[in-house]
C-alpha cells in the first residue's frame, strides 16, 4: 500500500502543491494527468525522495520516505522523463551497474529475466548510444525493474515512441501492474487509456480522484481527452 498524507511544497511565493492526499493499492495503473504546471512532476519527486515537502507523508509499504528513505526506496522503481541512461556504456553493463547498486546477488539472473521482459535481449551487448528511442526507453525501464519494485512510476513513457513501441510499453504497464502499482504521468491522454484510476491535477491540487469510466463521464461518455478539456476550462474559468 502506498499513502500520500496531506502533502504541500512551496517553491518562494508559489504554492506547488496544496494538500495532496491519496493511496494506491496492487493492482491499479493510475494516469497522473494535468495542463504543464499542474504539480505533477513536484509530487513524483517527492513520493521518491528527490524533493521534500513542506508539510505532509509519503509512506510507501511502511516505510516513510523522509525517515525511512532506504526502505521506502527499496519498493519503488522511477524512470523519468529525461534520460538518465549512460550511452558510453553497453545495455548489460548498464544494468549490471544498477544491479550493484541494489547488491543484487544473482545479478545475471535478474538481467536476463528483465531484459527479457522487456525485449531488449538482444541489444545487451550493444552501446546504449547506439539504440533507437524506443529501445532506450525499454532499457530504461528495465533498470527501474530489477529489484522487483511494488510501485513503478514512469513520466511519460511513451514520448517520442512509434505506434508499435507505444503498444509495447502499454501492454507492459498492463501485464506489471496485475500485482503491482504503476504509476503514469503523462500528457499523452491514450497513455492514460491503460488505467484504470486517474488522478487529475489542477494548480497543485487534486481536482478529480475517481475511476476512469466515471471520469470520461464528464464529457457525456465521450473520451478521455474531451473530459480533460472540459475540467481544464471549468479549473481556468474558476481563477
Amino acid at each position: 500500500m502506498i499513502e500520500v498524507a496531506n502533502i504541500s511544497k512551496t517553491f518562494g511565493d508559489k504554492q506547488a502543491l496544496k494538500d495532496i492526499s491519496f493511496k494506491l493499492a496492487p493492482g491499479e495503473v493510475v494516469a497522473l494527468i494535468g495542463e504543464n504546471g499542474a504539480g505533477k512532476s513536484t509530487l513524483m519527486r517527492i513520493m521518491t525522495g528527490f524533493l521534500r515537502a513542506n508539510r505532509g507523508t509519503v509512506n510507501i509499504c511502511g516505510n516513510d520516505i523522509e525517515t525511512q528513505r532506504i526502505g521506502a526506496l527499496a519498493h519503488i522503481g522511477y524512470v523519468p522523463e529525461i534520460s538518465a541512461l549512460y550511452g558510453d556504456m553497453t545495455v548489460y553493463d548498464f544494468l549490471r551497474w544498477i544491479a550493484g547498486i541494489w547488491q543484487i546477488q544473482e545479478y545475471n539472473k535478474a538481467i536476463l529475466a528483465t531484459a527479457e521482459q522487456m525485449k531488449i535481449t538482444d541489444v545487451l551487448p550493444d552501446k546504449i548510444e547506439s539504440l533507437s528511442k524506443g529501445f532506450k526507453k525499454r532499457v530504461e525501464i528495465a533498470s527501474a525493474l530489477l529489484h522487483k519494485p511494488t510501485l513503478l512510476i514512469l513520466d511519460e513513457p511513451t514520448d517520442g515512441l512509434d505506434p508499435n513501441q507505444k503498444y509495447d510499453i502499454r501492454k507492459f504497464i498492463k501485464n506489471y501492474a496485475q500485482k503491482n502499482i504503476v504509476l503514469v504521468s503523462t500528457h499523452v491522454l491514450e497513455d492514460a487509456n491503460v488505467a484504470n484510476r486517474v488522478i487529475m491535477l489542477a494548480d497543485g491540487a487534486i481536482l478529480r480522484d475517481t475511476d476512469i469510466e466515471e471520469f470520461k463521464k464528464v464529457s457525456h461518455h465521450k473520451d478521455l481527452s474531451e473530459a480533460f478539456r472540459i475540467l481544464s476550462q471549468q479549473t481556468r474559468k474558476k481563477k
